[in-house]
C-alpha cells in the first residue's frame, strides 16, 4: 500500500478507508472522490479540543482549503 504523508510522517495510506493513523472519524469522503486523511497537528483550540492537519490522499488538498473554495 502506498504511504502519503499527513503532519511530519508519511504514514498514513492512500485508498484506505480504515486508515490505521488517521484521527477519530477519519478518513472521510473529499468532494474530488480521494479520502480526507487526519492527523493532530500542534496545540488546541481554546476549547481544549486538538487542532488537527488534514489532506486528501487523492487532491493533496486540507479541509482549510476546500472551505475556501
Amino acid at each position: 500500500m502506498t504511504l502519503f504523508t499527513v503532519g511530519e510522517e508519511p504514514t498514513h495510506r492512500v485508498g484506505d478507508a480504515q486508515c490505521p493513523e488517521c484521527w477519530e472519524e477519519y478518513p472521510e469522503p473529499c468532494r474530488c472522490g480521494g479520502l480526507m486523511h487526519a492527523a493532530a497537528g500542534d496545540g488546541e483550540d481554546a476549547d481544549g479540543n486538538v487542532l488537527l492537519v488534514t489532506q486528501c490522499d487523492q487532491c493533496g488538498r486540507s479541509e482549510d482549503q476546500l472551505d475556501e473554495v
